[in-house]
């Protein structure tokens, strides 16, 4: 968008040349969210190995890509493809946790003192990305993200 000349005509359903915060704040977080399951499935797999693995999980990588870069140049499909996925996954995820902790044993049987300082950071770190992740498909649906992706 910055080498563009300034007198070139936008695309039609196009609407505002600047592109809206939410959409730079739900890249952003699209992208924590993502980084962080590459690094904890890359240390799974560097457990596990498996070509095929390895194989699927640069398959997921080049199709977050993909979303992430179409989003941020204001694509409908990466728009939609957000905004069915991100909210509603993070939903689940935090309300399957809320019940594990409610329904679930109870944690003295689970985790025994002492607890692993490195559990809690990977525990921690994976709420924070799920709660990325929600504010993410939250962002993309406010009027200035839907009239980036000519959505509005």
């Amino acid at each position: 968008m910055t080498n563009e000349p300034p007198d070139r005509p936008q695309p039609a359903g196009r609407g505002p040349t600047r592109r809206p915060a939410s959409i730079v704040v739900s890249v952003s977080l699209l992208a924590l969210w993502w980084a962080y399951a590459l690094a904890v499935d890359i240390v799974l797999l560097g457990a596990v190995g498996g070509a095929g693995n390895w194989l699927a999980l640069a398959c997921c990588t080049v199709a977050a890509v993909a979303v992430l870069r179409g989003l941020w140049h204001g694509g409908p499909l990466a728009w939609r493809v957000v905004h069915r996925f991100a909210a509603p996954v993070a939903v689940a995820v935090l309300g399957g946790a809320g019940i594990m902790l409610l329904l679930g044993p109870s944690p003295g049987s689970l985790i025994t003192p002492p607890v692993d300082p490195a559990f809690v950071a990977a525990a921690a770190g994976g709420l924070l990305t799920v709660l990325a992740l929600l504010v993410s498909g939250l962002l993309v649906r406010t009027a200035p993200a839907r009239a980036w992706c000519g959505r509005g």
